[in-house]
């Protein structure tokens, strides 16, 4: 399980080693006041980037089974945390998932506060498409 507290921790562990990361997921549903809080099992984290290269070094309990050209994920204080790499070419910015380019809205890492949180619209938008792939 996790908490507020243990969102603040990883990201700001992210952070302190050059990592910058935006909360999405159920985490961010609830932050943006599109879900009811609930319990959460994990932490999703959007990362923007042109590679996994910074993130690859790190010294973390990597999952092997959670590694992909868009995914990377990890145990913190025994909680996963998963990692969504957001890429940017001449349409914008995107996630390429296996089988589909998933198109993120320009304000997808509009934020303001202590905790980065990627706007409404990206979290309406990849939960709708999540659904629809499932």
């Amino acid at each position: 399980m996790s908490d507020l507290e243990f969102v603040l921790h990883v990201v700001d562990r992210l952070r302190s080693a050059g990592i910058c990361t935006w909360v999405c997921g159920g985490w961010g549903e609830e932050l943006r006041g599109l879900a009811l809080p609930r319990p959460h099992l994990d932490v999703d984290l959007l990362y923007p980037a042109r590679d996994w290269s910074r993130v690859d070094g790190l010294e973390l309990e990597w999952i092997p089974g959670k590694r992909a050209h868009a995914k990377r994920a990890f145990v913190l204080d025994g909680v996963l945390v998963e990692l969504i790499l957001v890429e940017r070419d001449e349409r914008g910015w995107f996630t390429q998932k296996p089988r589909h380019r998933h198109d993120w809205p320009d304000d997808v890492f509009a934020t303001s506060g202590r905790l980065p949180v990627a706007s409404a619209t990206a979290l309406a938008g990849y939960r709708r498409a999540y659904r629809r792939a499932a």
